[in-house]
């Protein structure tokens, strides 16, 4: 690097500028933090990179201020520029879209930022993250979609997402629900910015039926800890593992103990035996609207020949609003996990 007067710019590009000019191209906006914690760097030192990268107009620095709800200053956040672009195209690395084509819209703004905080990160757990753009393309939706990507789990499940921030507009949410219904994916997830939205989403979703039945999976989240829990827990083996702290044991591999039950219930799989009892066990956590349907089907009269009730793993936060979504069904038991504990063990790992 050199210094032209005062400013100091890139004389030649280091493995690092071109990580962040990639990283501006493939998600076409970045914050400041987000930058810091993707590449690992000092904020000091992300400071300067970014600097040097604006003074050699390979990027473009904007101002986040007034772009998301209730809060009246965010930092900034980056772009990638026609320059920057060209030499990634001098670097080998494919390029297709000019920097014109990358702007975000003022009013998308706060919905990409937060699509780009979750992939920074889940990325080191091993899911990837196709952005809007190329899954509207892939599955020939139309530009005007609300869905804001596609994230694959480390295990190769592929979940269509959403991202609703402090307020939801029925007329948006009404919008997104015929989305789930006429796209067709088998998994979906649904992130809300606060309790409201998720409130809201929850009540709203749960009475739609016809959508639910077309799903495999259709996960509602409350952001923050969304982060957290998929890092990990998509994967409900390892919730299994976890469980075991508060003896919860499992004992689907016992054929003789379902009895072939797992044919007979849909979504009903996991046996476990919680205080000295056989109980159906159906994490929660996630607020999956499929599994609330499954359980909803476990009618009285099909408990009261099989035995068995339903253990619901929940947390205090979100209890109440799993048991007014099943309150036709009493054979249903509720272990309160402490979302606290929750993350501490998710950031441990």
């Amino acid at each position: 690097m050199s210094k032209t007067g005062k400013k100091q710019v890139v004389k030649v590009l280091q493995a690092r500028d071109i990580e962040i000019l990639r990283g501006l191209y493939e998600h076409r906006v970045l914050s400041t933090e987000q930058i810091m914690r993707r590449y690992v760097m000092s904020r000091w030192y992300t400071y300067k990179k970014l600097r040097i990268l604006r003074n050699s107009r390979l990027i473009s620095t904007h101002p986040i201020s007034g772009y998301l709800a209730n809060q009246s200053r965010q930092g900034s956040y980056h772009r990638i520029s026609e320059i920057g672009i060209s030499c990634l195209r001098e670097q080998g690395v494919p390029v297709e879209r000019r920097a014109d084509e990358l702007r975000v819209n003022i009013r998308r703004l706060p919905f990409l930022l937060s699509t780009n905080d979750v992939m920074i990160d889940l990325e080191r757990y091993g899911w990837e993250m196709k952005d809007s753009r190329d899954v509207k393309e892939k599955l020939q939706l139309n530009r005007g979609a609300n869905v804001q990507g596609m994230l694959t789990s480390p295990g190769g499940s592929n979940y269509l997402f959403y991202m609703f921030m402090h307020g939801v507009g029925m007329k948006n949410l009404m919008k997104t629900t015929k989305e789930l219904s006429d796209f067709g994916n088998p998994n979906y997830i649904l992130f809300a910015k606060s309790a409201t939205s998720y409130s809201t989403i929850v009540q709203q979703l749960s009475t739609n039926i016809s959508v639910i039945v077309k799903c495999q999976s259709l996960k509602i989240f409350p952001y923050t800890f969304a982060k957290y829990y998929l890092r990990l827990f998509e994967d409900e083996n390892n919730v299994m593992k976890f469980l075991e702290d508060y003896e919860i044991y499992d004992l689907s591999f016992k054929t003789s103990s379902v009895s072939g039950s797992n044919k007979q219930y849909d979504g009903l799989e996991r046996v476990v035996r919680h205080n000295g009892e056989e109980k159906y066990l159906v994490n929660l956590l996630d607020t999956d609207l499929v599994k609330i349907y499954n359980i909803k089907q476990y009618r009285r009269e099909m408990y009261e020949l099989d035995g068995r009730k339903v253990l619901v793993v929940t947390t205090p936060n979100t209890r109440d609003m799993h048991e007014q979504l099943l309150e036709e069904i009493h054979h249903v038991d509720y272990l309160e996990i402490d979302s606290g504990d929750l993350v501490d063990y998710l950031t441990s790992i």
